[in-house]
Parts: C-alpha cells; sequence; structure tokens
C-alpha cells in the first residue's frame, strides 16, 4: 500500500498522504520530472487530475517501474488560454508541429474540441554523472469532463495531487483493447486479460482505499472545532511512541467508537510504525 494516515498535530484533522520514500521507487528521469512538472503542473492549475498508468502506479495497482507518457484529465474546460500558459511556463511543444527543434519554431491553432492535446518536452538531464537526453511527454484528454466523485486526492508533502478512480483508466484500456482500428489494441488487449484473469487484489486495493477514506472524513466532521478532542489528540500525539502500538485505535475511536477494526482491511495500513507521519 502506497498511502498513510497523516493527523495533522494542530488541527487533530486528517487526511492521506503517500508514504514518504514512494516517488524514489520512480527511476531517477521519472522522479525528475514528477517534481519539477508534475506537481508544478498541478498545483498551478485544479483543473488537472493525474490517470493513465502513473496514476495506478502511485495507489498501488502497478508496480512502481517506467513511466511512459503521462496523461492527465480535466474537472473543467480547459481554455486556449490555459493551454497557452502551460505551454509557455514549461517550455513545451504542441506535438501537432512535429518532434525536434526545427519543427517547434511552427505556429499552431489550438483546438477546444480536440479529443486530447498532446505536448513534449525535450531535455538534457544529468543521471548517474551522466548526460543524457531525454523526452517527456504529456496527454491532456478533453472528451469527458470528470466527476468529483471520481477523483482520489491524495498528498505529497503539502502538495494535493488529484487522481482519478481507478476504474476509469481500466474502462479506458479496455476500450482500446477492443477496438481493432488502433494500432495498439494487442498491448491493451494483452494486460486487461491478465488484469481480469486476476482481479481480486484490484478489489481488495479499492475497497481498503476507501475504507480509509471513509474513517477519515467520518474523524474530521466529529473532531473540527472540538476543543476538547482537539487537546485529546495533540496529547496522544505527544506521548505515541510510548502508545506506538495502538495509537490509531485510540485516535479513531475517540471519533469512530463504532468501527469494527477487525472487519476492515484498511487496519494493516494504519500500524503507527508504517503510517504515522
Amino acid at each position: 500500500m502506497n498511502i498513510t494516515y497523516y493527523l495533522d498535530s494542530e488541527t487533530g484533522l486528517m487526511k492521506l498522504k503517500f508514504k514518504k520514500n514512494i516517488i524514489e521507487s520512480l527511476n531517477l528521469d521519472t522522479q525528475k520530472i514528477f517534481k519539477d512538472h508534475i506537481i508544478p503542473m498541478m498545483t498551478m492549475n485544479p483543473k488537472f487530475v493525474l490517470t493513465g498508468s502513473l496514476s495506478l502506479k502511485l495507489l498501488g495497482f502497478e508496480p512502481m517501474d517506467v513511466v511512459g507518457d503521462f496523461d492527465f484529465g480535466l474537472m473543467d474546460t480547459f481554455s486556449e488560454e490555459e493551454y497557452g500558459a502551460l505551454k509557455n511556463f514549461f517550455n513545451l511543444i504542441d506535438s501537432s508541429q512535429g518532434y525536434g527543434y526545427e519543427n517547434s519554431i511552427h505556429a499552431y491553432k489550438f483546438n477546444p474540441k480536440a479529443h486530447m492535446w498532446q505536448l513534449y518536452k525535450q531535455r538534457n538531464v544529468h543521471i548517474d554523472d551522466e548526460d543524457t537526453e531525454s523526452y517527456f511527454k504529456m496527454d491532456i484528454f478533453n472528451d469527458e469532463i470528470l466527476r468529483k466523485k471520481d477523483i482520489i486526492s491524495i498528498y505529497w508533502d503539502d502538495f494535493e495531487i488529484k487522481l482519478v478512480h481507478p476504474s476509469i483508466t481500466y474502462s479506458y484500456r479496455m476500450r482500446y483493447a477492443l477496438d481493432t482500428r488502433s494500432s495498439t489494441t494487442f498491448k491493451y488487449w494483452d494486460r486487461m486479460d491478465k488484469f481480469m484473469k486476476d482481479a481480486k487484489p484490484y478489489y481488495n486495493k479499492i475497497r481498503s482505499i476507501y475504507k480509509m477514506i471513509e474513517r477519515i472524513s467520518e474523524h474530521n466532521v466529529n473532531v473540527e472545532g472540538d476543543k476538547n478532542k482537539i487537546a485529546y489528540l495533540r496529547n496522544l500525539i505527544a506521548t505515541r511512541e510510548v502508545n506506538a502500538d495502538n495509537f490509531f485505535r485510540q485516535v479513531f475511536e475517540l471519533t469512530t467508537p463504532n468501527t469494527n477494526w477487525l472487519d476492515e482491511r484498511s487496519m494493516e495500513w494504519a500500524s503507527p510504525n508504517k503510517a504515522i507521519q
């Protein structure tokens, strides 16, 4: 599991955060892209939702290995002004202009009804004492505005990262797998065939994530504005080293007394030794 509970010692409120070392599981080039481009892009424009393979990897549904293109969905209409600002700030090139510097100076015409916009950036990076050239490619999908209920928010440090519900990504993969007009049909068919033959881990993980979200929501509703509960939680946090084995049990017993601990798989990841930041 790549996510943990985070308890704010000042307010007593909780949220989900990625584990500190999760990004370091990606290769060095992807780590740099994530920190230098993905996080700033999502911070600058709250309409962006991370989709595709990286969203699945961050949520723990796929191994944290190589990432190809970086995919984004949208929560609202993306304007030409926003598109231009994104391109100019990050020095990106519209793929309709072609790949390579000689094509980067060509004019482009923004199409607000495009299925998706593709952008890229040629980069010189220094990794393991070597200089190498790499391409950062991103797709912004424009054919479906994502609903709030289809978004999972997880924090990386103090930055909120909105991720699409995994079922959305898998549904698109299945669409590609069944569309014989696409050159990627076999690739996605192979992936979805393997997925469907062993889908139980998916259901267990998504159930656990939503149990955690439900528990946090109930906790925050019960704690917010209650000075006595906040004072109790501050004292509990101050002594958490002593109470490490049952820290979160005590936290949630204060605000969710009816929780059936033995019936919830997410308790496995609520262990303070694994989860507390």
